[in-house]
């Protein structure tokens, strides 16, 4: 189970969408029912946010099982996705949602998902430029239907 919540908080760190002090209230409140926890003793024992901070950065995910990584970041991105979608409102919004995306797909090492991306990156490049009869928003929308019809044919 520990390493279900190395590659969550790992992923989570890097998209910032957990801080260290968040991870630390983990493996605090953990110790109160589980002592023995590995994972939360040696998070409880990193003494500052950049410790913690640094100590996810040393894990590599290719040292991680590929399937509990994929069942995890799958259902990052899933929450990722539902948490932002409605949020979107400008073009940097949808520049800084890509990028994440991005990051996602690292972990995932799906090639239909790399290509995916390769592909809206070039759009919504032209689009922000203006070298596209599409706006951005609506690259955008093409892009969510996209990701989530790649989601559903390859949720585990």
């Amino acid at each position: 189970m520990s390493e279900v919540y190395k590659i969550q908080f790992k992923a989570e760190l890097e998209l910032n969408l957990k801080s260290p002090e968040d991870i630390q209230k983990w493996g605090l409140d953990v110790l109160e029912s589980n002592p023995s926890d590995e994972l939360a003793l040696e998070i409880c024992f990193l003494t500052d946010p950049q410790e913690i901070i640094k100590y996810f950065k040393k894990i590599h995910i290719t040292d991680l099982d590929i399937n509990i990584r994929k069942n995890v970041i799958h259902n990052l991105l899933n929450e990722y996705i539902l948490s932002c979608i409605t949020s979107i409102r400008s073009n940097e919004d949808i520049y800084s949602f890509f990028q994440k995306i991005i990051i996602f797909s690292r972990y995932l090492e799906e090639k239909k998902l790399n290509n995916l991306l390769i592909s809206y990156d070039d759009e919504l490049y032209l689009a922000l430029e203006n070298y596209s009869p599409l706006e951005p928003m609506e690259v955008f929308h093409n892009f969510i239907n996209e990701l989530q019809k790649w989601q559903r044919q390859n949720s585990i």
